[in-house]
């Protein structure tokens, strides 16, 4: 359904995630909601250290166009879990081109991605309510500040608007480098219950 000259969307995530807003302060509830939990001086610097890129990742976001976010922050025995979505809304500059794969190629989870470190592969996927869309897999590896750089695990899927000029990306990134395989499974599975209108309310933006 179209309202207010917005394509409305749904995307279904996993119940144990959060969604975000984009101001960041249910990140640093999540962040104190963790400390409480944590009475070890390493993983509270390891929590320390992971809100700091999310929050990075954040700010970036809301400069790029980011209309929805979500994600989760777990910590387990053998250490913490970070996994996040994040949907922006972008349309190509005139005389540019407009294919998936370039769009995908110059997206990245931060908005400072390196030129080394960086290993993508695109493909092209089919989400069962949209349709072809162009996908991103890989290992980006972005700077937080001047020398200091981290690898995310990523998948950028670039879905075209009906009856726009505008795309979304819809980008799952992880600093959790190890568990890359299951990450990659978890993210097809959260993205290819992607649509448009109200077929899903669970989770749900606009494309402005």
């Amino acid at each position: 359904m179209t309202t207010n000259g917005s394509q409305t969307f749904g995307i279904a995530v996993p119940d144990n995630w959060t969604e975000y807003d984009l101001s960041g302060d249910t990140l640093a509830e999540r962040r104190a909601e963790l400390l409480r939990q944590t009475p070890d001086k390493q993983t509270r610097e390891a929590v320390n250290h992971a809100f700091r890129s999310a929050r990075r990742i954040m700010d970036g976001a809301r400069r790029r166009g980011a209309v929805y976010a979500a994600g989760t922050t777990t910590m387990y025995e053998d250490g913490l879990l970070m996994a996040g979505l994040m949907v922006f809304s972008v349309t190509p500059p005139p005389g540019e081109d407009f294919s998936a794969q370039a769009l995908a190629r110059e997206f990245s989870a931060s908005g400072d991605r390196r030129g080394d470190g960086t290993t993508r592969t695109f493909t092209t996927q089919t989400l069962p309510a949209v349709g072809q869309v162009g996908r991103l897999v890989g290992v980006e590896e972005s700077e937080v500040a001047e020398g200091v750089s981290y690898k995310l695990v990523v998948m950028h899927t670039v879905v075209p608007v009906p009856g726009s000029r505008r795309v979304l990306v819809v980008s799952c990134f992880s600093p959790n480098i190890p568990l890359a395989d299951q990450l990659y499974d978890l993210f097809d599975a959260i993205t290819a219950t992607f649509a448009f209108g109200e077929a899903e309310p669970v989770t749900a933006g606009a494309a402005r």
